[in-house]
């Protein structure tokens, strides 16, 4: 497997297979389509990191991220995703009251010819 994330984060590299996606939409999928133990094994993994993740990140422009850094990027908003379901909902769907499958993320408005 090539190196996807900077080599301080290694251990994390078997994460990305499921849970690295370059969009919001993705992620929002990949949440919805995994079941409670597999978000909170992602969730414990990467907690413990996360201040980390954000104190290296801070040492890059946003715009300007080098590859490894992108991909840890997204993988911390992978995270983001999965703290809810932790956190307050213990559920991959965080509300009860809105079908995820009307749930349009707006990056995906242009794409998907919006509403």
């Amino acid at each position: 497997m090539s190196a996807r994330l900077p080599a301080a984060f290694a251990d994390l590299e078997p994460l990305c297979e499921y849970w690295l996606h370059d969009t919001e939409a993705a992620r929002n999928r990949a949440r919805i389509s995994a079941d409670m133990p597999r978000i909170r094994s992602f969730y414990d993994a990467v907690m413990p990191r996360f201040d980390a993740i954000i104190q290296h990140l801070n040492g890059f422009p946003l715009g300007a991220l080098p590859a490894a850094e992108e991909n840890l990027l997204n993988l911390a908003f992978a995270f983001v995703e999965a703290s809810a379901p932790v956190e307050r909902f213990n559920s991959p769907i965080v509300t009860k009251t809105f079908p995820p499958e009307r749930f349009v993320i707006h990056e995906d408005l242009g794409r998907s010819g919006g509403w």
